[in-house]
């Protein structure tokens, strides 16, 4: 199939003008994390020979390298060209000043309605007026007189009531009429008309059929983000989670009540495996060694913050058997989740939401978590294993546990971690309090040693018996004149990390119980140093 230069993409269009165009529906559309390819069909019919053809309601910001034609019935593609179509404006224009023409005819007949109105009240007042005249006149009035006068004022009266009815009902339909004319000119006056695609072919068909063409490309105008609702009930169920697809696109078409499919993939032109160049060594002076690394720091600044950028993207309400129409498959380089339910998305950009799945998370384990020395509560962690396993992607989630929001978290399936750690927020119920009880300072020589105890008490009072580790510090020496020495610790310590100075201590409290953790260590080091005790 051969592209069509830009003399021929000219003169295409200067030969397909006169012809109606045939309109593209939109049949089925994958997103990806970046970008979409739509498909789409349309009825041509043909006459046998060469025949050219002009197909509007493609996306305008395509990637032509992508576009695909597939016709059937024998037909030949001979050449075809993609095109922009700037002529929305102007049927912008045509179809405003049909409006306004239509607004100025009627009130041009509203003028007239009140124009007659105000003839025939003011006939009806003569005419009354007349005949009121002749029936109180002095002299010459007989009987034949008044019957003929009352039958005059009869006629003429039901006539004249007969048209200011008539057009008084005229004049209420005339002002709804311009109501309604004024209003659609302002919509069309507000509506934003944005340039189209259009696709011309030149087709060689063996006979006189109709045929369909399918149309097939890839534009970068659209995108969707995964989210997910983590809904915990109580400590003893399985965490129930959903998955939700935030799609929206941009391509100035309307996808109406289409069949999605939303990949994990993200296609690009410029995929190349690397290749490994050889690393090689020389003198760099200060300053340009200097240089290089602030300038390498820019460049790393900026790819993180655009991969921050990549990572992050009118909620309707979705059946709770939706995920019944939802066919998840694995692809050699993405995740695809084909919806067999049709949606439609705006072009403009508006988001929207979509349930995809619905799962429950069973292997979950609960405990608490403090760091007294840093704040004194008591945090609620739910810990998921196998989360690797779940094969979903990356994405943002709230928290929900026993119906209270708790916040958003990273869900990352590429954590090295075995599984993820969910902080749900500190309870109130169990109290923690780490006090200074006591601090003694001697100078020995040339030396000044140091001694600091830390008292922790910890009380449940939840009426049932809670786990909960909690972790401490002592300072680590960085210099050898700096000795530290660890003393009284009245809780022996799950694990103790010397090289951290960290310690780890896995309680089991019962209800109403409470403990203490003792710790005590001393520091030495030469007295005329200030060290950041």
């Amino acid at each position: 199939m051969k592209r069509l230069s830009i003399v021929c993409i000219a003169m295409l269009s200067s030969i397909c003008m006169w012809a109606a165009p045939y309109t593209a529906k939109i049949e089925h559309v994958t997103v990806f994390t970046y970008g979409a390819e739509l498909q789409q069909q349309v009825s041509l019919p043909l006459q046998a020979g060469e025949n050219t053809v002009v197909i509007e309601n493609i996306a305008p910001n395509i990637n032509e390298q992508s576009l695909q034609i597939a016709l059937g019935g024998g037909v030949i593609v001979r050449q075809y060209a993609f095109s922009l179509d700037y002529l929305s404006a102007d049927k912008q224009k045509m179809n405003t000043a049909a409006l306004e023409d239509s607004l100025k005819q009627a009130q041009d007949a509203l003028a007239d309605a009140e124009r007659r109105i105000a003839t025939l009240t003011q006939m009806q007042t003569m005419l009354q007026a007349g005949v009121n005249s002749s029936l109180t006149a002095n002299t010459g009035v007989t009987t034949a007189t008044i019957d003929k006068n009352l039958q005059y004022f009869q006629t003429n009266a039901l006539e004249f009531a007969k048209q200011l009815d008539a057009t008084k009902a005229e004049k209420t339909d005339l002002e709804k009429r311009i109501k309604a004319l004024k209003q659609q000119i302002k919509e069309v006056g507000g509506r934003q008309y944005n340039k189209s695609g259009i696709v011309t072919l030149e087709l060689n068909s063996p006979k006189k059929q109709t045929v369909t063409a399918g149309i097939k490309y890839y534009t970068e105008s659209a995108a969707w983000t995964v989210t997910y609702d983590l809904n915990i009930s109580d400590l003893h169920s399985p965490i129930g989670l959903v998955m939700k697809a935030h799609v929206s696109q941009y391509t100035g078409l309307e996808w109406k009540n289409v069949n999605l499919t939303l990949s994990t993939g993200r296609p690009s032109s410029g995929n190349e495996a690397p290749e490994l160049s050889t690393w090689w060594l020389q003198q760099q002076v200060a300053r340009v060694r200097g240089t290089y690394a602030a300038k390498n720091a820019v460049y790393a600044t900026l790819g993180v913050a655009a991969v921050a950028e990549d990572e992050v993207a009118d909620l309707a309400p979705q059946a709770a058997s939706i995920q019944q129409f939802v066919e998840q498959s694995e692809q050699a380089l993405s995740v695809e989740y084909a919806i067999s339910l049709p949606y439609t998305i705006a072009g403009s950009g508006k988001e929207q939401i979509i349930s995809l799945q619905e799962r429950q998370l069973d292997d979950v384990a609960y405990n608490y978590f403090t760091v007294p020395a840093m704040d004194e509560s008591a945090y609620l962690v739910a810990y998921i294993n196998g989360w690797q396993q779940q094969q979903l992607p990356d994405g943002r989630s709230s928290l929900t546990y026993n119906g209270t929001y708790y916040g958003e978290t990273m869900l990352a399936t590429n954590s090295d971690e075995a599984r993820v750690r969910l902080t749900l927020g500190d309870d109130r119920q169990i109290k923690i309090k780490r006090e200074l009880t006591a601090q003694n300072s001697k100078t020995s020589g040339s030396n000044k040693q140091v001694t600091y105890t830390y008292t922790t008490t910890i009380r449940n009072d939840k009426s049932e018996q809670v786990n909960i580790t909690l972790k401490d510090r002592y300072p680590v020496s960085t210099a050898k004149e700096i000795q530290v020495s660890v003393g009284d610790k009245t809780t022996r310590a799950t694990s103790d990390d010397k090289s951290a100075g960290i310690l780890t201590y896995d309680l089991k409290l019962a209800p109403g119980e409470s403990k203490q953790i003792v710790l005590s260590y001393t520091v030495k080091y030469p007295k005329e140093w200030r060290i950041n005790l």
